[in-house]
């Protein structure tokens, strides 16, 4: 009979029990690595798949059984036989396994056979043994010694499945943090991480472009894609080459090569521009074995607006941004094959000028992002009437928000999963960007990595409540699945009236907005700010009881952290909508309002103080998985917090003076929101900025 198998992330796709009795581990038991030839095409790699095997059996068991390579098993009882060339394999396992009818569904596609005997996982290659490796982890991790008689066999419904992790816009991970990166995307079987890089990165022909932020080193890399490759995950080159700019055109020596004032593109016909992206590759593309570069070249809002524009005004003519655009990639492309890299680009830009996709070069890799839950995305029918590689990027909704919107992105990775499935898209790239500043903790990011990954499996074919026991489990051991309900407990929240934003959630503002005068004094109603303390105090209990018994205790302190300063956020607004009604209400009687305006100063002093040991709790988990970097990018928005606490008091203690002069009692709050308005977070200035120079996009 056919049955899901229990606790496997992905989900196969085929899963027999066809007999009864379970494998026994015990002492004697081994694994053993079949193989005939000492030039294999991967044997580190099936090494490395063998290793991970036998340490997830010894932290589950406790056994550390022996990993043995040989031509032939001296037996094959009480053995686990990975095996990465069937025909090596057949003469010690018979006529029962058709490795050919697996082999025909692609180089990944394996299978694993559990007998009361023994044990046989592998495939066609060094890739399929490695996955089928992964399967028996996970089972070795759930059920421990005695592992249940079944078979199974199963394949991708999608070639490259990935994540694009933002090393960028405020935090740079440490190596250590990467590998572990690496090591989640090869247990789930993803084999793609991109580090979506602006600046990151010393540039040894430019040092200034990475100086003070933390950035990754060429040995950092070579160090990362050797460690990845052996767990047959491709650490792909990723380098903004056209918008995104900003760090780079903000340092002198390289203004010059803006397309417009507000220093964002690179400007496509000054030849400046592709002497620097040479120098850029030439230094940090050899650090990667990997043949594809993503050049991104997405949201070039400037373009056609700046230089270029006055360039074409000489000429009598009107910027045709789609031909520039086009132009640039062409450019790129041949940079990159300078270098032995194809590209890739988001495909944004090229969907409002599809006339000229035709005139790209075959071998380009088109992206189709978009990162808000929706039941259809046309463009990736256009993508794929095009003929054209193309790959669909959904997010984790992890940014812009203090806890992951899961509801928002579980739909958005599920819709474009089954859609690219089903017209031909040859991979998913997950993205977890950093915007403003990149504050959320990994920890809480590892379920939309692991989700990306499942439904990039299974063609978009897994539902939510299939998928979560199964992850809690298999990430943060018994307690699994009771985090897992509080995480979603946590992502409801950002559903709450008030709380949706495009791309964002209102958490995260009414953290840091201005306590008097922000939008979310305004947006969030009484309910949901109440609602949004209960369910933090109880998910901030529950993380804390599960830390004990996880395999995961780090991730779950995160997100009690995360917890704490949701339920911070909340109270914040509720005190300052309670002030301003007090306030609001100051008329008449000097005694009432002097004593008001008191109580007032007293409740926002306490918000100031119980914000001190928040900022130092995210100053120590963000150390301790990435180096310092541009952290004060968020501690900015920490410091202008209590900036405007202090500022409010002193705005109290003035009334409270003129009451104590015999002035009658009366509070401006009108103008006092004037002056805070000058309080901008999380990107408000950038778009000011924007709107000032006319060059917003439409």
């Amino acid at each position: 009979m056919t049955m899901p198998a229990p606790c496997l992330v992905p989900s196969p796709k085929e899963v027999e029990v066809s007999r009864e009795g379970v494998f026994r581990l015990n002492a004697r038991t081994t694994i053993v690595l079949l193989s005939t030839a000492p030039d294999a095409a991967a044997p580190d790699a099936d090494l490395q798949a063998a290793r991970a095997l036998q340490r997830e059996i010894e932290q589950s068991t406790g056994l550390c059984l022996p990993v043995l390579r040989m031509a032939r098993p001296a037996r094959c009882d009480n053995s686990i036989l990975l095996v990465s060339d069937p025909q090596a394999a057949a003469p010690f396992l018979g006529e029962a396994f058709d490795w050919e009818a697996v082999s025909r569904r692609g180089a990944e596609a394996h299978r694993v056979d559990i007998a009361p005997q023994r044990v046989v996982a592998g495939g066609c290659g060094s890739a399929a043994l490695h996955l089928a490796a992964q399967t028996l982890r996970q089972i070795a991790r759930v059920e421990g010694i005695t592992w249940p008689a079944l078979r199974i066999t199963d394949w991708p419904s999608l070639r490259y499945r990935g994540l694009m992790l933002d090393v960028s816009r405020g935090k740079v991970p440490t190596v250590e943090t990467l590998k572990q990166v690496v090591d989640v995307l090869s247990f789930y079987k993803g084999n793609v991480l991109q580090l979506y890089t602006e600046h990151t990165f010393q540039f040894p022909h430019h040092p200034r472009i990475g100086e003070g932020c933390g950035a990754l080193s060429g040995d950092d890399i070579l160090e990362l894609d050797a460690y990845a490759r052996l767990r047959h995950v491709e650490l792909m080159p990723n380098l903004q080459s056209f918008g995104h700019c900003a760090h780079i055109l903000s340092i002198p020596e390289y203004a010059h090569l803006a397309e417009a004032p507000i220093g964002w593109s690179l400007c496509p016909t000054d030849e400046g521009t592709y002497a620097l992206l040479d120098d850029l590759y030439a230094g940090m593309l050899p650090n990667f074995s990997s043949a594809t570069l993503n050049v991104d070249c997405d949201e070039t809002w400037d373009l056609g607006k700046g230089r270029t524009a006055q360039e074409a005004a000489t000429r009598g003519a009107v910027a045709d941004v789609g031909r520039l655009y086009l132009n640039h990639i062409l450019r790129l492309h041949e940079l990159a094959a300078r270098y032995g890299r194809r590209i890739q680009l988001w495909g944004d830009i090229l969907l409002h000028h599809p006339e000229l996709v035709s005139e790209l070069p075959d071998d380009v890799t088109l992206l189709d992002w978009h990162y808000e839950a929706a039941d259809d995305y046309p463009s990736v029918r256009q993508f794929a009437a095009s003929g054209r590689d193309f790959w669909v990027c959904p997010g984790t909704s992890s940014w812009n928000t203090l806890f992951p919107r899961i509801e928002n992105s579980n739909g958005n990775i599920r819709t474009l999963a089954c859609l690219g499935a089903e017209h031909g898209a040859s991979g998913l790239l997950n993205t977890d960007w950093g915007d403003h500043g990149h504050y959320q903790p990994i920890g809480q990011c590892w379920y939309g990595y692991a989700f990306g990954l499942e439904q990039a499996w299974t063609g978009g074919a897994t539902p939510d409540e299939v998928f979560d026991p199964r992850f809690g489990r298999l990430a943060f051991g018994a307690p699994g699945e009771a985090v897992v309900a509080t995480m979603r407990d946590l992502a409801r929240l950002n559903t709450l009236e008030g709380m949706p934003r495009p791309n964002a959630s209102q958490s995260v503002y009414a953290l840091w907005d201005e306590p008097l005068a922000g939008e979310s004094v305004r947006v969030l109603p009484p309910e949901t700010l109440r609602e949004i303390v209960r369910t933090c105090t109880r998910a901030e209990e529950a993380l804390c009881a599960a830390m004990a018994t996880s395999r995961d205790p780090v991730s779950l302190e995160e997100m009690a952290f995360s917890a704490r300063l949701m339920a911070y956020a909340a109270t914040k607004v509720a005190v300052s909508q309670e002030v301003r009604a007090e306030l609001q209400g100051i008329a008449g009687d000097g005694e009432a309002a002097r004593q008001a305006l008191r109580v007032a100063r007293e409740r926002l002093r306490a918000l100031d103080a119980d914000l001190v040991p928040l900022i130092e709790e995210f100053r120590a988990l963000w150390l301790r998985r990435a180096r310092y970097s541009e952290m004060d990018i968020t501690l900015g928005y920490y410091t202008a917090l209590r900036g405007r606490y202090r500022a409010v008091v002193e705005w109290i203690d003035q009334h409270l003076a003129a009451i104590d002069a015999g002035q009658p009692p009366s509070v401006d709050l009108a103008a006092y929101d004037r002056e805070g308005r000058g309080h901008e977070i999380l990107g408000q200035s950038f778009w000011r900025r924007w709107r000032e120079l006319g060059l917003a996009p439409e």
